[in-house]
């Protein structure tokens, strides 16, 4: 793009995309090359002038159904709720009529508004990341100009605390089990540490029986893994299989008008009533806490516990490294003793 010459004709020509992304070409009516870049200077901004002012008028509840159809192909369902969430708080305080209504003032007074409410510090910011990555979304789409989102700071929250359950608890937790369907359920959870959609996705095939490991396929984080079996999961595995109905291991419902496959929500909401029965406080995420907690104790390094829980990076998993105090005292119990005298 830019400024050319069309043999046989004397003028230069202005090469451009116009608002609607077709390709123009228009005689400068000039030989002059200075005069020429003048007046395609002027035509691209007469264009992005146009382009500014039609990004202004972008209506919200336009910008809004883009962008569900877009988070509902590329982002998890779980993202996709946060996101309906942060917006449905957004426009408690203000129904933006169009896109450019929300500006950083906006989000100042939006986190201020959620700050009343009875959420946690860490919930409070994740909202507020919504509403930004959203934004940031409608300027890579061009829809509107680039704001300055940084001015909005995050709340300071403290970590959370790590609980994990003993092996005297998930022995309870398996003897409550109505069937071997759930007692898999908490052997992927506290011995391959799979999260809910990894367990609730896992198909048959995803079992590696001759090289004793799983397949864990691309879900939250970019890239597989591949988690070992220990001996129990691998027993109620095999004992399961002889039995399998579902190309899926764990088989949430029976296939109904089309639907081949129940929602991860099931696992939640059951398990739940599962570890009710037997006394035991816990929830299906625990038990992924409990296959690193327990792999740190006993002296695992925290980068080999990244990557057997999935993590896109160590500092995730750092959330565990106070788990592992006897580690700790051995390395320092490796530096070389000093003669100091002290008076």
């Amino acid at each position: 793009m830019g400024i050319i010459r069309v043999p046989p004709s004397p003028f230069f020509y202005a090469h451009f995309y116009d608002n609607n992304g077709v390709r123009r070409r228009l005689s400068l009516q000039t030989t002059n090359l200075r005069i020429a870049r003048l007046k395609y200077a002027e035509i691209i901004r007469r264009r992005d002038r146009v382009k500014n002012a039609c990004r202004t008028h972008i209506k919200w509840e336009l910008f809004k159904k883009k962008l569900f159809a877009f988070m509902s192909v590329d982002k998890a369902r779980n993202t996709v709720n946060r996101a309906k969430l942060a917006i449905r708080y957004l426009e408690e305080i203000k129904k933006p009529h169009f896109l450019h209504d929300v500006t950083p003032e906006l989000l100042q007074k939006y986190k201020e508004h959620l700050m009343t409410k009875n959420i946690s510090k860490r919930h409070l910011n994740s909202l507020v990341i919504c509403i930004k990555t959203a934004m940031h979304r409608g300027e890579k789409w061009g829809l509107i100009g680039k704001q300055d989102w940084t001015v909005v700071k995050k709340l300071k929250a403290p970590r959370g605390r790590v609980v994990f359950h003993t092996p005297e608890e998930i022995d309870k937790l398996l003897a409550a089990c109505p069937n071997d369907m759930w007692k898999i359920v908490v052997l992927l959870g506290a011995d391959a540490g799979l999260r809910r959609g990894e367990m609730a996705d896992l198909k048959w095939e995803d079992v590696d029986f001759n090289n004793n490991q799983l397949y864990i396929a691309p879900n939250k984080t970019e890239s597989h893994r591949f988690v070992p079996l220990t001996q129990d999961l691998r027993d109620a595995l095999a004992k399961a299989q002889t039995s399998a109905k579902s190309a899926y291991v764990i088989d949430l419902y029976k296939p109904r008008k089309g639907i081949t496959h129940g929602r991860p929500n099931y696992l939640t909401i059951h398990y739940a009533q599962i570890a009710k029965s037997c006394g035991v406080d816990s929830f299906l995420h625990k038990l992924r806490h409990t296959f690193a907690s327990q792999l740190v104790q006993n002296g695992v390094e925290l980068y080999t516990v990244s990557k057997l829980l999935g993590h896109s990076s160590i500092q995730m998993t750092e959330i565990y490294a106070h788990m592992a105090p006897p580690t700790l005292h051995r390395a320092i119990a490796k530096l070389p003793e000093r003669q100091i005298q002290l008076k």
